[in-house]
């Protein structure tokens, strides 16, 4: 059918069709390797384990135990493992069913052992508790009683619950828990940070000591000066130090930018107040905000701080190599660098994988790695960079080994899936063109030759488009796929099923996020929650997507679905998604028999009212708060309005060549054939051909196979 010929030209767009998507995306993994770092450089791990266990004990403690638990806690923080776990041993026949008791137990032989050997560890942590779900709900518990518990053990609860809502990226839910833990742990309303200075006062002068000892009242943890005012304790600067750096991320991960800059520059002050340097939190978050901003070069030049900073211990890791090289690569990306970006992600994967060590045994798969591999996310996050970078860089078959990886540990993220479904896509595309370049003119339009001399027949080919071959004839198997178009049709279908319906795309006024409104995020681990217009992005691309997939294996019917599912999703959807929609809503009715109806989408006129260039695309989808569109693309969209013209009036020349309308279709192709200066596409010789031999102008055709064949 010659109307498939149409999409030769266009089907560019729906590879990568929103640039600033792909940008969007990787703000997600910006600045998240420095997790582990954060939560063990402060040196409290020991100290608060076994403290917050061993003096919530029970009134029938006798004072034997009260003395082995105080000093196994006390040979615990200087590192005497084997000393506290004797201790913990006469406990443990003391009180064998102690549950806290076990749990130290457990805790300092995994100390003991370099926190290596987690699978012992998992297994006597399973025999404490039965189930996640039991550990979830007594956490849940002691969060909704804070005030009784001990103060270490209510801000390690805390702590723990807003760093479990970020990696959920439950942001509501992680600001509402850091506002909760400063009213009840800080002073009110919270006092400024002290000068180094004051901090040598109060350290020498030994007139009170941190009060708050016994309870989490939001007054009592403070101490007085002489003119009365309240000050923060040092373990409480500490904590306000935590909970400001946790509402940073959880701002970032919101796209709060104003709010982000102001909340930075209160922790800059503080640090400077309190003496304290910059450490890799800090540079990573500040980082980010530049390259959130669109201040990329800034934002290297914030993140090249990180080579002053003192290298990690190894128990601090991941690596300071796998947070620099990953962060580097991001904002390289940014950058309109996609093959340097996927160097240095490149050298972070590395980096990732020399961490990581080898299990001892087979059956012990957990065994002889550090603790943060187990159950960190970074591994999966540069691998989800790599894979967009790749499929930027136009290697979707490497992008694609990449994503599946990625798509084992996050099923639910429907941007995930359309990136797979991409890769497919533009695997199939590959392979036309390569079958393309591979001929010259001639052999597009020319099948073979019969016959020699006065009686040498041509024989025209039947189809020039190649959208319709399969690159792969084997059936599809879920446990092993292959890029294929039936795997991308599964993983569009995917993507399509998994986002929210109902959304909202409304932006945020200053005034509205100055005053606290969060807007509505969706979930899409591991890049960054989606806000309304994002779901919109995505919708409308997979969609698109679906939509040439559909066409590409003859489902028609699916495709005139999709397209017109395209054409209706938002009155302000892209000017690029527009033009697809009518382009293979008009393709796909032509091949149902219905051209009267396609010739309604394949009016010159839509192009008209719609742009093509992408900054300058229309609200909602446009997200004013992410980095600059950059010029930079691969040609995935008809980049002037004139090439988008040529393409719908072919198409239309056909829908009137299949009409019996032939001068009109002759008009028309007229003016592609000539705005197309000589270089005219195969497609539209053939047409071309095909309407002057219908017209009876046998020797216009003989002069067209002439000089576009036989001189060829």
């Amino acid at each position: 059918m010659p109307a498939s010929c149409g999409r030769k030209r266009i089907i560019r767009n729906n590879l990568g069709k929103l640039y600033r998507q792909y940008k969007q995306e990787y703000i997600s993994e910006f600045a998240y390797c420095y997790k582990m770092a954060e939560t063990k450089n402060t040196g409290e791990g020991p100290q608060e384990t076994l403290t917050a266990q061993e003096n919530a004990g029970d009134n029938d403690t006798t004072d034997a135990e009260k003395d082995w638990a105080q000093t196994a806690n006390t040979e615990f923080s200087k590192g005497n493992y084997t000393a506290a776990l004797n201790y913990l041993c006469r406990l443990e026949s003391s009180r064998p069913k102690d549950y806290k008791v076990l749990l130290n137990k457990a805790v300092v032989e995994y100390y003991k052992g370099d926190m290596m050997k987690t699978d012992a560890f998992r297994l006597a942590l399973k025999e404490i508790a039965t189930s996640y779900r039991t550990a979830i709900a007594i956490l849940e518990k002691m969060f909704t009683c804070l005030e009784s518990l001990e103060e270490s053990v209510g801000t390690s609860v805390c702590l723990l619950l807003i760093e479990c809502h970020l990696q959920a990226q439950q942001c509501d839910r992680a600001l509402a828990a850091i506002t909760h833990t400063e009213t009840t742990f800080l002073p009110q309303p919270l006092p400024p940070a002290p000068s180094p200075k004051q901090q040598d006062k109060d350290t020498r002068s030994p007139e009170k000591g941190p009060a708050g000892s016994n309870g989490g009242n939001s007054g009592s943890g403070g101490r007085s000066g002489g003119s009365g005012e309240v000050r923060c304790s040092a373990t409480q600067e500490q904590l306000r130090g935590k909970l400001q750096q946790l509402r940073v991320r959880a701002l970032l991960m919101m796209h709060s930018l104003r709010i982000t800059k102001k909340e930075l520059k209160n922790i800059g002050t503080q640090a400077m107040n309190s003496g304290n340097s910059l450490n890799i939190t800090l540079v990573c978050l500040k980082s980010q905000l530049e390259y959130l901003r669109g201040n990329h070069r800034k934002a290297i030049k914030v993140i090249n701080q990180c080579a002053a900073l003192p290298t990690p211990s190894p128990t601090c890791r991941p690596s300071l190599g796998v947070v620099y090289y990953n962060n580097l690569g991001v904002i390289h990306f940014g950058l309109s660098k996609p093959t340097v970006a996927c160097l240095y992600l490149q050298k972070a994967l590395q980096e990732v994988k020399g961490d990581m060590g080898v299990p001892t045994y087979p059956n012990e798969p957990f065994s002889n790695r550090p603790l943060y591999q187990l159950g960190s996310r970074v591994k999966w996050e540069i691998y989800y960079n790599l894979g967009i970078t790749l499929l930027h860089m136009n290697k979707p078959d490497r992008a694609f080994t990449f994503l599946m990886e990625v798509i084992k540990v996050h099923t639910c993220n429907p941007r995930l899936w359309l990136r797979i479904a991409e890769c497919c896509i533009a695997q199939h595309k590959m392979v036309i063109e390569d079958d393309g370049n591979k001929s010259n003119l001639r052999k597009s339009l020319v099948q073979g030759v019969v016959g020699v001399g006065a009686h040498r027949k041509i024989c025209l080919s039947m189809s020039i488009s190649g959208h319709n071959k399969r690159v792969s004839e084997m059936p599809l198997d879920a446990n092993d796929p292959e890029m294929s178009l039936e795997f991308a049709r599964l993983c569009l279908r995917n993507a399509i099923s998994l986002l929210p319906d109902n959304i909202s795309i409304s932006s945020l006024t200053d005034e509205q996020e100055a005053s606290g409104v969060l807007p509505e995020l969706y979930q899409a681990s591991p890049s960054s929650p989606m806000r309304g217009n994002e779901v919109l992005s995505v919708r409308v691309s997979a969609l698109a997507c679906s939509a040439y997939v559909s066409l590409c294996l003859s489902d028609f019917t699916a495709a005139l679905r999709q397209s017109e599912a395209l054409l209706t999703a938002h009155p302000k959807i892209p000017g690029v998604y527009k033009l697809l929609g009518h382009l293979y809503a008009g393709e796909a009715l032509i091949c149902l028999g219905r051209v009267s109806e396609a010739m309604t989408h394949l009016d010159p006129r839509h192009v008209g009212e719609i742009s093509l260039t992408p900054s300058s695309t229309p609200p909602p989808i446009q997200d004013t708060s992410s980095s600059p569109t950059s010029s930079y693309n691969q040609g995935w969209y008809p980049g002037k309005t004139s090439a988008a013209l040529q393409v719908m009036r072919y198409n239309l020349s056909v829908a009137y060549t299949l009409r019996g309308e032939l001068d009109k279709a002759n008009n028309l192709l007229k003016e592609v054939w000539n705005e197309r200066s000589g270089n005219v596409p195969a497609q539209v010789i053939m047409l071309a051909m095909y309407i002057q031999l219908q017209m009876g102008h046998a020797d216009v055709m003989k002069n067209m196979v002439k000089k576009h064949i036989l001189l060829t």
